[in-house]
């Protein structure tokens, strides 16, 4: 059954659609004939539905996952925006032109905004939020600098969309 979200019609994952994800979600560089051994297709098939599902936006690409250690990029802050409700949208849409800000989410928490700055000083980290400081429309921010990471995923749990565990 099709589901309509924000206007769109999003057409539901079979179980080969989510074997297919789950396996590239570990892996994105396997080979379609590595996925088609593990999955237990024709690579061709493979190949067609990882095109489909980049076509249809559920693969929105394939990127590298960085070590910010090795990189030197790895001075982070998670940090509170209160905007009052007229700017909210404004704020997220000016927070977003800011490269060190990695992710920025909208909640229904203490804050209006709540995002997540990595930068590879605490001098950068300071020009950040003094940027941020400066947009229009923000009333205050509170900073919490992040000492260790013990959990820090990219990707999604599908175990809930499948109706038996393939892989």
């Amino acid at each position: 059954m099709n589901k309509n979200v924000g206007g769109n019609t999003i057409m539901p994952l079979d179980e080969q659609d989510l074997s297919i994800l789950e396996v590239l979600q570990k892996d994105g560089r396997i080979s379609y004939a590595e996925l088609s051994r593990i999955i237990d297709l024709p690579s061709s098939t493979i190949h067609d539905r990882v095109k489909k599902l980049a076509l249809r936006g559920v693969i929105k690409k394939f990127t590298p996952i960085l070590d910010e250690e090795i990189v030197g990029v790895n001075t982070g802050a998670i940090i509170g925006v209160e905007t009052g409700a007229k700017q909210y949208k404004k704020v997220a849409e000016e927070l977003c032109r800011i490269e060190d800000i990695v992710e920025i989410y909208g909640t229904t928490a203490e804050f209006d905004l709540m995002i997540k700055v990595k930068t590879s000083t605490s001098k950068e980290l300071s020009r950040v939020l003094n940027e941020i400081r400066r947009i229009d429309g923000v009333e205050d921010i509170y900073v919490s600098s992040i000492l260790e990471t013990f959990k820090e995923e990219h990707t999604l749990p599908l175990i809930g969309l499948r109706t038996s565990k393939i892989i």
